[in-house]
């Protein structure tokens, strides 16, 4: 009892030193800022970049207490004032929007915690060319599948818009497509448009402030699509060696483990899981029916098709395997990389079984099968998959390939990583296969 009497004691004494102190700093000097009347001394402006669209101006600090942040206001080439601060603890500031190069005017400010102000030093910016007419100058519109293709540049990143138009049978331009990218490198295709039928087509360049470029206008014919046909794809097994796929070779001196691990598919009584299931135009909810290869076998894994002739390629569509075990979990593919042959002969056997030989093998490019939000983050059970996740599994991912004027008739597909987290044990299950291409 006496302990508990002690500690109440001591508890009182701390409230009752509490509430003094604060009594004693009185309601003025606890809620206003130090200085908060007294406006700082501006700062020195030491130099300014100018970048695209943008200049940072840097500065010396005033040795004031007051000083809380550094405020910059500025109007823009089509009359809209901006302002931007920057703390006390940084020495530049950006002031950007800007729609045209030019010279412009930058008012400085010094700002108490109070918001006192002091007088106002003028700075006089020059922002070079802003990023949406750097990537007008440097864009070009290109025929393409079904459409156009359209690259240019972004070396800053900024985050731009791209607007694409059709002239009409009655001469006017609609709308028929928009693009957005921070991308530096911009490469984006339209399509769905008549081939072989030369068209008219325009493209605008906006930036994040609504600044339009003028219109850049080309005259092409889009090339013809069509979907290749399966019938005459054949699996080609290159290194292949004998026996049940049980035992796991030495990879010591291999570039890449050819197509040994692809082509041992998983087994089991009275299923069929060959590379042949991925072109027989079935997407049935079976675990039998479908490209499955051995849970022992270590990514990546490959295999190698055969088209059955050459081709100019555009695209593909492929379905994972189908039953919800394994959409966006499992044995979903979730990494591939595809190579084209340079070889376009008969037999196969002339192929070079070496991907990373440049002469040998194209890049087609590397594709991640997201989710329909961008994730690439398992699902953790089966139900939890979004209308557009199943929009993605009804209608496949979607690739769009590396452009190349070259026909290729042989394609080796690598899977680097499946959605599955296990990538030495886990396995490659896919449905279907589809291709896209010209073979004019």
């Amino acid at each position: 009892m006496n302990d508990i009497i002690k500690i109440f004691k001591n508890y009182t004494l701390l409230c009752c030193i509490a509430v003094v102190v604060l009594s004693s700093c009185g309601p003025e000097s606890i809620t206003d800022p130090i200085g908060s009347t007294i406006a700082p001394a501006p700062v020195t402006v030491t130099s300014v970049k100018n970048i695209s669209g943008a200049s940072i101006i840097y500065y010396d600090r005033p040795n004031d207490q007051n000083l809380k942040y550094v405020k910059a206001v500025w109007t823009t080439d089509d009359g809209i004032e901006y302002n931007q601060t920057a703390s006390f603890y940084t020495d530049s500031i950006l002031v950007d929007g800007y729609g045209a190069e030019g010279e412009y005017k930058v008012e400085l400010y010094s700002v108490s915690a109070g918001e006192a102000i002091s007088k106002p030093v003028t700075v006089t910016v020059n922002p070079t060319r802003p990023p949406y007419l750097v990537a007008y100058d440097k864009m070009s519109i290109l025929p393409n599948f079904l459409g156009i293709r359209v690259l240019s540049e972004n070396e800053t990143g900024a985050k731009l818009t791209f607007r694409t138009f059709k002239l009409d049978s009655v001469g006017d331009y609609i709308e028929v497509g928009t693009d957005y990218t921070l991308a530096s490198d911009i490469e984006y295709y339209n399509r769905g448009h008549e081939a072989d039928i030369s068209q008219t087509f325009r493209v605008q360049v906006r930036d994040r402030w609504g600044h339009w470029s003028p219109a850049k206008e080309a005259t092409v014919e889009p090339w013809f699509e069509k979907e290749l046909p399966k019938n005459i794809f054949r699996e080609v097994a290159l290194c292949n060696l004998d026996g049940d796929g049980s035992y796991v070779p030495d990879q010591t001196g291999y570039h890449l483990p050819s197509n040994f691990w692809g082509h041992k598919q998983h087994s089991w009584s009275g299923s069929a899981t060959a590379v042949t299931r991925i072109f027989d135009n079935e997407k049935t909810n079976s675990s039998s029916n479908c490209y499955h290869t051995k849970p022992l076998a270590p990514f990546p894994a490959h295999l190698t098709l055969d088209l059955g002739a050459q081709y100019n390629l555009s695209r593909f569509l492929l379905w994972p395997r189908t039953d919800p075990a394994n959409q966006f979990r499992g044995g979903h593919p979730q990494i591939l990389r595809l190579y084209g042959a340079t070889y376009n002969g008969t037999d196969p056997e002339n192929l070079i079984d070496d991907i990373y030989d440049k002469e040998a093998w194209l890049d087609l490019g590397i594709f991640y099968l997201t989710r329909a939000d961008g994730s690439m983050e398992p699902y953790p059970g089966t139900g939890d998959r979004t209308a557009e996740d199943n929009l993605i599994l009804e209608n496949g991912h979607e690739m769009i390939l590396n452009a190349t004027d070259q026909k290729i008739r042989y394609i080796r597909m690598q899977t680097i990583k499946c959605f599955s987290n296990n990538t030495v044990a886990g396995a490659v299950m896919i449905q279907e296969i589809s291709f896209f291409g010209s073979d004019k």
